[in-house]
């Protein structure tokens, strides 16, 4: 059973490392942040800041909403006290 939980975690981290990888960069900027950068004098330096404020962002959401789900799966199946091991 515990092989079959490993296959899958890696499987998602195989997924994941192959979308990182292979993708273009993304314009994830609003429309006046994008009307903004390009008009400023060093828009290169200016985008990659911008890039990186929005990963900065976005970590805390993932990362709560990430433990959130790992802790409704991991106690899903609690019946009187007693916890189900992997």
């Amino acid at each position: 059973m515990r092989k079959k939980y490993f296959r899958v975690f890696l499987l998602v981290i195989a997924v994941a490392v192959v979308l990182a990888v292979g993708s273009n960069a993304a314009l994830a900027q609003c429309a006046m942040c994008k009307a903004v950068l390009e008009n400023s004098a060093d828009s290169a330096e200016a985008t990659k800041g911008m890039n990186l404020a929005a990963l900065v962002l976005l970590f805390p959401p993932v990362t709560l909403f990430s433990g959130l789900f790992y802790a409704i799966y991991r106690f899903r199946n609690i019946q009187g006290g007693k916890e189900r091991k992997f």
